[in-house]
């Protein structure tokens, strides 16, 4: 009895965790205000590690949100293609080799942030894009590999 009843558990718990998994699926510039609010809200709220792969990487308040997470100890690194902006010294900066098209944030291993929008303000507020943030784990595991395997080319 309790074998059956601690597979049942076991059962629940991990087909549980993929029903409780969120994806959430913004479509700018309809949707700008809010995506922007929540990408801000899930940097702030970082507490180890943001890794981002963007070509074009030139929003001023993510920059400034990434400055201050810098600031309270979190690790922070870009794989860029250009930008405006003139980056914070202790942001780790990995320029490409090539061009990327990827449009990738991992926020503490537990979010990925990714879509056809570059971090830049003309994406957000006169583009049409699609933003997709999950904690999806599987999803997020299999986007940290491709920051890893980007982070090793470059």
């Amino acid at each position: 009895m309790f074998k059956y009843f601690t597979s049942l558990v076991l059962f629940i718990f991990i087909t549980s965790t993929s029903v409780y998994a969120k994806d959430e699926i913004y479509f700018l510039p309809k949707d700008s205000q809010i995506v922007k609010e929540r990408i801000l809200k899930i940097i702030n709220n970082a507490d180890k590690k943001i890794d981002i792969a963007m070509y074009n990487f030139s929003y001023k308040k993510f920059h400034k949100a990434l400055k201050k997470a810098s600031k309270k100890s979190v690790d922070v690194t870009i794989i860029y293609g250009k930008s405006k902006l003139k980056f914070y010294k202790k942001l780790k900066l990995i320029q490409t080799k090539r061009k990327q098209h990827i449009k990738l944030a991992i926020i503490d291993n537990k979010f990925a942030i990714f879509g056809s929008a570059n971090w830049t303000k003309e994406s957000f507020e006169d583009n049409y894009e699609i933003i997709n943030i999950t904690d999806d784990k599987q999803k997020v595991k299999e986007f940290i590999k491709i920051f890893k395997e980007l982070k090793e080319e470059n």
